[in-house]
C-alpha cells in the first residue's frame, strides 16, 4: 500500500515529514490482521490523531511522546476514547505495562485514560 504523501500539506506548522513517519510508524506496529485492513479514510483519522497529539491536545504523563511506542498508545487512544469510525478492525492499545495517563483535550472535557488498565471488580 503506498502512501499518499505527495499531496499532504503542513497543517498547523506541522512538518510533512514528522507527519508521514509518525503514520507509518503506527501502520507498522499494528498487528498484521489490522494492518492488512487499513483503507484510505483510515490514514486520514490517523494523520488527525496525529495533528492533536503534536498540537498538544493529546498528551501522555503530561508531555509530548518521547518514544515510538508513547506515539502509538496515544493514537490508539484517540481512536478508542473518542470513538472514531475507523474502517479497520482496530481493538486499541493492548497489553501496555508502562504507567502511562493519557489526557484528550476534546471539547470543553478532558478524556482521561490510564494504563496499564486494570479489570474492575465487582
Amino acid at each position: 500500500m503506498a502512501f499518499p504523501s505527495k499531496h499532504l500539506k503542513p497543517i498547523a506548522n506541522i512538518p510533512v515529514e514528522a507527519d508521514i513517519k509518525s503514520r507509518k510508524e503506527f501502520i507498522e506496529d499494528l498487528p498484521k490482521k489490522v494492518k492488512n485492513t487499513v483503507r484510505g479514510v483510515d490514514l486520514i483519522l490517523i494523520n488527525e490523531a496525529i495533528v492533536a497529539i503534536s498540537a498538544g491536545h493529546v498528551t501522555i504523563n503530561g508531555k509530548k511522546p518521547k518514544s515510538r511506542v508513547e506515539m502509538y498508545v496515544l493514537i490508539a487512544s484517540y481512536f478508542k476514547s473518542l470513538r472514531t469510525p475507523l474502517h479497520m478492525y482496530f481493538d486499541g492499545a493492548e497489553n501496555v505495562v508502562d504507567d502511562y495517563i493519557i489526557i484528550i483535550k476534546n471539547r470543553d472535557q478532558p478524556i482521561t485514560i490510564t494504563f496499564p488498565e486494570k479489570p474492575s471488580v465487582n
